[in-house]
């Protein structure tokens, strides 16, 4: 009897992994927004909107992200269901800038919440559309410009992971403004505590792949004060 369950609870852990695993493999993405209970080097625990206490993994995630995880952190987690509703694996994490973290960054979220109006017009602008015309069902211009937003935003070259997460993304959804929106509001790029000209420069560099003149800074800062 005993040799029966085990052989029935090895079929079942398979079963489970593999269609976790199908789940990845089809891109089926999910979103689980919440209030960070605990960080640790790998995993946080999140206390889910709707009630749940969920154990995410984060070894898919970048270092510096891990890094900026802590307690009372109000975040959306974009990965995978686990094996039960309180496992999920994250792919991205971003921060919620309507209930930022105390700490010495806190003023950055502010910053951001003011540029975040300007991602249209950059991903809408005629610069960025012939650039970036085509991208979605286009998985190597994808790939070209997802490596183009982690050198504009975070100063580095995205792992083969990063990469391929968000050119699949891109590729399916043509979710531009959104992806860019999620790299402004990323825990990584909010450590950096940048002022407002630096996050317009960081713009121009990410999503037109180059740097702006002083007066089209001037120009955005101006309209950012408008509103």
């Amino acid at each position: 009897m005993k040799s029966a369950m085990k052989i029935l609870l090895a079929v079942f852990l398979v079963l489970v992994a593999a269609t976790s695993a199908a789940a990845q493999a089809a891109g089926n993405w999910q979103k689980v927004h919440g209030q960070v209970q605990s960080a640790q080097e790998n995993q946080i625990t999140l206390k889910a909107d709707d009630g749940r206490v969920v154990n995410v993994d984060m070894t898919q995630v970048s270092q510096p992200v891990r890094a900026a995880m802590t307690p009372n952190l109000s975040v959306t987690v974009t990965g995978f269901p686990g094996a039960s509703p309180d496992r999920f694996t994250a792919q991205y994490i971003e921060q919620d800038l309507s209930r930022p973290a105390s700490g010495p960054a806190a003023g950055t979220p502010s910053v951001i919440s003011r540029v975040l109006p300007l991602v249209p017009q950059f991903v809408g602008s005629p610069e960025f559309q012939n650039r970036a015309s085509g991208l979605q069902n286009n998985r190597r211009a994808a790939h070209v410009f997802v490596s183009q937003l982690y050198r504009g935003f975070l100063d580095r070259q995205p792992t083969d992971q990063e990469r391929n997460h968000w050119a699949d993304y891109l590729v399916q959804s043509g979710d531009v403004k959104g992806t860019v929106e999620s790299f402004l509001k990323s825990p990584e790029y909010l450590a950096k505590n940048k002022d407002e000209g630096q996050v317009i420069t960081d713009l121009y560099k990410a999503v037109v792949g180059r740097a702006p003149s002083p007066e089209e800074i001037r120009t955005w800062q101006q309209q950012i004060a408008q509103r």
